[in-house]
């Protein structure tokens, strides 16, 4: 006798449903909670023992995942495509949650015959995967504030950024401190450069701080401001490059972290000996990619980042084949900017770069090569890592 629990997942709860053998024996639900999941443990142990299928909800479903390795209950959690398709019966029934637990719990039985054992991967993957979409909102948060704070910078200082690039944290911490051109006034050139330096900024010498202060001097002795010192808005200034400041530290100690934690993974090695690769990339691709070794073909590791290419066909015409992007964005994201690294002719020499400058002779787009280079990066990246091997010219391109 096998048992299936087929479990639709909400926000807060989800809809059960068992099937023994194929059949439909019970419908009910629980919470997502301490008590929901005894309820679901007495449920499993009352049929001797179960297996459990349910679809990646994101957030939602990870409590009940870490229950089941908790309690080592044998598990099978479906990505949300594979879901969609296991429960796609061509009908226009509106979604019942009942139904998709039903239909989860049924289709188990054909779709995976013998009992799914799921490979449980190190923590340390789950934890670097956090990491890095934490690194990805505050790069995200700081792109937003730059943009605000351009903006500020039009009615406080308007004449700052053609002098000084706010891009950096020097910048920020001196664009701070003198918001406006009132805040120059009664400073000499050497004053100013005197106050930069007892910030004690990274990479600011009497030098750097000399010539911040001419800027600066320059820009005040221009610009017209549309607000007076004394307004909200420069306050408002002052605190926008502040969380700047501050979200931007806290993004470089997220990835410190992130490398003392992938130090422990062998593929981070492997990943640092790749041209281009460095340990801010390294360490995001082990996040984002999480345990390589999980996909036994390359073609798996393609659909989960949406690599994985589409055609439409209807009787002779056949349309452009594109990549699915049904799986990680960010994943994607990342590999895009790090073959654009590999493919630069700066770069360090690499096998990416020279099958790319060999294409481009004759292609007619940049970013369908770009996209066959990411293809040919995950190759080799998916070898390297399963054979426990380290970056060669020689082996990357005979791949």
């Amino acid at each position: 006798m096998r048992t299936i629990i087929g479990l639709d997942v909400s926000k807060a709860s989800a809809k059960l449903s068992v099937a023994v053998d194929g059949k439909t024996t019970y419908d009910g639900d629980i919470t997502l909670d301490a008590i929901g999941f005894q309820s679901l443990n007495s449920i499993i142990q009352s049929y001797g023992g179960a297996e459990v299928v349910f679809e990646a909800t994101g957030v939602y479903s990870r409590r009940l995942e870490k229950y089941l390795i908790d309690n080592s209950i044998l598990y099978h959690i479906l990505n949300p495509l594979v879901a969609k398709k296991r429960l796609d019966d061509g009908s226009r029934m509106r979604k019942n949650d009942v139904r998709d637990a039903r239909g989860l719990a049924i289709t188990e039985f054909t779709k995976e015959p013998v009992p799914y054992v799921p490979r449980f991967s190190d923590p340390l993957y789950r934890e670097l995967s956090d990491m890095s979409r934490y690194y990805d909102q505050q790069t995200e948060d700081i792109k937003r504030e730059k943009n605000r704070v351009h903006k500020l910078i039009q009615l406080s200082f308007p004449n700052f950024t053609d002098e000084i690039d706010v891009d950096n944290i020097s910048s920020l911490e001196v664009l701070r401190l003198f918001p406006h051109p009132d805040t120059i006034k009664g400073h000499t050139v050497t004053e100013i450069a005197d106050i930069i330096l007892e910030l004690g900024l990274r990479g600011i010498g009497q030098g750097r701080a000399r010539t911040l202060a001419e800027r600066l001097w320059r820009a005040h002795s221009v610009s017209y401001p549309a607000i007076e010192s004394s307004s909200f808005v420069v306050k408002q200034l002052r605190q926008q490059v502040t969380n700047i400041i501050e979200m931007t530290v806290e993004r470089e100690v997220v990835i410190s972290n992130m490398i003392n934690l992938a130090k422990k993974l062998p593929e981070f090695d492997i990943l640092l000996s790749i041209p281009s690769i460095a340990e801010n990339t390294a360490v995001r691709l082990i996040g984002e990619l999480g345990d390589v070794r999980r996909f036994e073909k390359r073609s798996q590791l393609n659909s989960f980042i949406g690599l994985d290419l589409t055609e439409i066909q209807s009787g002779d015409y056949i349309a452009q084949r594109h990549i699915t992007k049904h799986g990680n964005p960010h994943a994607r994201k990342l590999l895009y900017w790090t073959v654009v690294n590999m493919v630069n002719s700066t770069a360090q020499p690499n096998h990416i770069r020279d099958r790319y400058e060999k294409k481009r002779a004759t292609a007619t787009r940049k970013k369908p090569l770009l996209v066959s280079s990411m293809d040919r990066l995950i190759k080799t990246i998916h070898y390297l890592i399963n054979t426990n091997q380290f970056y060669s010219y020689e082996l990357a391109r005979s791949l």
